[in-house]
């Protein structure tokens, strides 16, 4: 069962800002204490769902729990397919389903992974902890989905893939704890698009030592490359050349080419390569997974 609030509209489409619809929509959530397929069904049917809040009003000040955590993928391109993110092995082993957002479509692919926790959260500060720590680690989810009293609209008629799983508290904690330990220019980052936080060396040669340099495809083994140089700049090609197995140069013009301030987007962080290490099997200094 999963403590979780909908709303009793169910809606084909986003409600326009500022239409008088919505102290209506904001008053319209039951908490609810449902199993896993109902809450699908809610969703495929269009109703929005939020955490558990008081009053019937949905504002941070009223929140009361939240046993979910939803993460959304807009990035409009294989990363944001439904197929991609069910082949995830942190989705496959903890998420509970997977579903195309209503915005998606099949030339600009949208998709939101549902976490079903184990145990609620009972304060707000510590769910919108929870959820950035995910955003850390997957690093391509939509950054609003931190807010502790956020909505998501339902998806009627969307494609779903249902695994069933729960997320269990105590790794949700681990996670944060792994989020903590980079530092606060790490927070930085997933607030600014910036990047610019030192993490121990050490921790990211465990890391690397549970990537296959040669057990990769190439787009990977480049995003290696490219954490690496915008977690240490220059200083880190050593490490990268120890890991690469290049031929001649390779490593050495590879990274000549990537620019001298990092990689501003965001797209490929150290939190990249940890994520990479976990798919392989690196459990972290604190996390299973």
């Amino acid at each position: 069962m999963t403590k979780i609030a909908f709303s009793k509209m169910a809606l084909t489409g986003k409600i326009p800002v500022g239409d008088p619809l919505w102290p209506k929509f904001n008053a319209s959530f039951d908490n609810l204490d449902i199993e896993a397929m109902e809450i699908v069904n809610l969703i495929y049917m269009g109703h929005p769902f939020t955490t558990w809040h008081k009053d019937h009003w949905r504002h941070s000040k009223n929140y009361q729990l939240g046993q979910h955590i939803g993460l959304d993928f807009d990035t409009e391109d294989e990363r944001s397919t439904l197929s991609y993110l069910a082949k995830d092995k942190f989705v496959k082993k903890y998420a509970s389903l997977v579903y195309t957002t209503p915005s998606h479509t099949p030339e600009a692919p949208r998709a939101r992974v549902l976490f079903l926790l184990d145990t609620p959260i009972q304060q707000s500060k510590n769910y919108v902890l929870s959820a950035t720590s995910l955003l850390w680690l997957f690093g391509s989810g939509d950054r609003q989905c931190k807010d502790a009293v956020r909505f998501f609209y339902g998806s009627a008629n969307c494609d779903v893939e249902y695994i069933g799983n729960t997320l269990p508290l105590d790794v949700v904690m681990s996670l944060i704890k792994q989020y903590q330990a980079t530092g606060n220019a790490v927070k930085k980052h997933h607030e600014s698009g910036k990047y610019s936080a030192p993490v121990e060396q050490k921790k990211v040669e465990e890391a690397l030592k549970h990537i296959p340099a040669m057990g990769i495809d190439y787009g990977e083994w480049v995003s290696v490359l490219m954490a690496l140089h915008a977690e240490f700049g220059d200083g880190g090609l050593p490490l990268a050349e120890s890991w690469a197995q290049g031929v001649g140069d390779e490593v050495q013009k590879k990274w000549r080419g990537f620019s001298k301030k990092g990689n501003g987007s965001g797209a490929v962080t150290i939190a990249s390569l940890f994520k990479l290490a976990m798919n392989h099997g690196w459990q972290g200094s604190t996390i299973t997974v």
